[in-house]
């Protein structure tokens, strides 16, 4: 009960900011849409057809209510509902979004274990220099390069479109390279520190096989990970919007971009209520993962 409240404030605090914050910004959606030769008459018809001749706090009511209902209104440009729009749109973004977490997870793990192990060797210093040198590259940068390499000089991968597996793995190792380094780094640490613990140098006493001891050090290392991930969710999520628009994917993306460059409100508030959403929702499954892991966490 006490998530779900935290929850439902975290969405209404998101969705009440977008919708302020939308409004206040400079432009005008219906002469982005009438274009700037527009009549005043026609402005002020298209306005109340809108309702946005209506008072602020009366527009802000319509939206919370609409929220509620799972009415999120229709696209001022598109014409089309934001809900069917989004569900079309969602799909290649949650998927994009869940195969770098599937992916750059259990690397960025074996990874961490690895550097762990082969503590102040040549291996452990590659893997830290790896790491940070990936994190050093924003998306923005990476997923360029990427495209100049694999698809302009190699020709492995397409750069566009959303057709089949091809298209896939650029915009996905794109996520995943730096994901990985982020899990990579808190794994190796987590791990050392456990290493450290009594309750390890105890196990060794005993004679328990190392292996062993390796699997059980990562399983209480398990928890720290999922939430690294969990609070990285936010980067991913924004960090598969970019990566769509760069490789002309068909996802919330571009949609959002588009929209909000035209200052279609209901778009774009419908892209913020339906992530926050999905951030809760996962954060939720995490924390219902961490409490089976380790339930003291319970």
């Amino acid at each position: 009960m006490k998530f779900l409240m935290k929850s439902l404030i975290t969405l209404v605090f998101a969705i009440s900011t977008i919708f302020f914050a939308l409004r206040l910004t400079p432009g005008d959606p219906v002469e982005r849409l009438l274009g700037p030769e527009a009549k005043v008459e026609e402005v002020m018809k298209y306005r109340t057809q809108l309702g946005l001749d209506q008072s602020l706090i009366k527009q802000y009511y319509t939206f919370i209510k609409g929220v509620v209902v799972f009415d999120l209104g229709k696209s001022f440009f598109k014409k089309k509902d934001v809900v069917e729009l989004l569900s079309v749109r969602m799909r290649p973004t949650i998927l994009l979004a869940l195969l770098s977490i599937l992916i750059s997870t259990p690397i960025g793990v074996a990874i961490g274990v690895l550097s762990a192990v082969k503590k102040s060797t040549a291996a452990d210093g590659a893997i830290r220099i790896g790491t940070l040198t990936l994190l050093s590259f924003p998306i923005f940068s990476l997923a360029p390069l990427l495209v100049l390499v694999f698809a302009v000089k190699l020709g492995m991968f397409p750069v566009s479109e959303w057709n089949s597996w091809k298209h896939m793995v650029l915009p996905v190792v794109t996520l995943v390279l730096p994901l990985s380094s982020v899990v990579t780094r808190v794994m190796r640490n987590k791990f050392l520190e456990e290493n450290n613990q009594l309750w390890v140098l105890v196990l060794h006493a005993k004679g328990m096989h190392v292996k062993d001891i390796l699997l059980r050090t990562v399983k209480i290392c398990m928890p720290t990970i999922l939430n690294v991930v969990a609070i990285q969710l936010s980067v991913v999520l924004a960090g598969t919007m970019i990566t769509e628009t760069i490789f002309d994917i068909p996802g919330v993306g571009s949609l959002l971009f588009e929209a909000i460059g035209n200052r279609d409100y209901p778009i774009v508030q419908g892209v913020i209520a339906y992530s926050t959403v999905i951030y809760m929702l996962i954060y939720f499954f995490v924390d219902y993962l961490n409490s089976k892991l380790d339930p003291r966490i319970a």
